[in-house]
């Protein structure tokens, strides 16, 4: 699923972000990064979907070189990362229910299916009744819990997740 190899990520300051990294995740395996803030660990996730490059090394992603992945490529790749980020990146003037849907429409999905589930995901992380709720209106944990919607909606081969308790209640 996803392997690193000897990977390095040098910012434009000559900040070593992350040096030497070596990593093999098999299919099904539940992978937490530990470690203290500017550690590399957001860096990691953005460069396994594609949101930066390396500046040395390899990362292979369902089979899928990221050192030479094609632009147009890099859509697809997405297809099957479902990501929940630090900071949510929900879409304010979009309601709980049409951030979610969002996921479904720029992936071709019909009307019928993206109705079905939205709902299914809403239902599941238990915010089917704050459905038309924008993020400025959510709590924290809930807007949380819209992002992990989102990220999970289209049934992805892999779910990375920064931070990912950051705003959750502890129940």
């Amino acid at each position: 699923m996803i392997q690193i190899f000897n990977l390095y990520k040098v910012y434009p300051d000559n900040h070593p972000a992350l040096t030497d990294i070596n990593l093999h995740i098999k299919k099904g395996d539940f992978v937490f990064v530990t470690g203290p803030s500017g550690a590399g660990k957001t860096t990691l996730i953005k460069l396994i979907f594609c949101a930066e490059r390396a500046t040395r090394g390899q990362i292979i992603v369902n089979g899928i070189n990221l050192a030479k992945i094609k632009k147009s490529g890099i859509s697809y790749l997405r297809r099957n990362i479902g990501v929940v980020f630090q900071d949510f990146k929900l879409l304010n003037n979009r309601t709980a229910y049409e951030n979610i849907v969002f996921a479904l429409e720029v992936t071709g999905a019909r009307r019928k299916e993206i109705k079905r589930k939205a709902w299914q995901v809403l239902k599941l992380v238990g915010l089917q009744n704050r459905l038309d709720a924008t993020p400025l209106g959510l709590s924290g944990g809930e807007q949380q819990r819209i992002a992990i919607a989102r990220a999970i909606v289209n049934n992805p081969t892999i779910l990375l997740a920064d931070e990912p308790t950051g705003n959750l209640d502890s129940e």
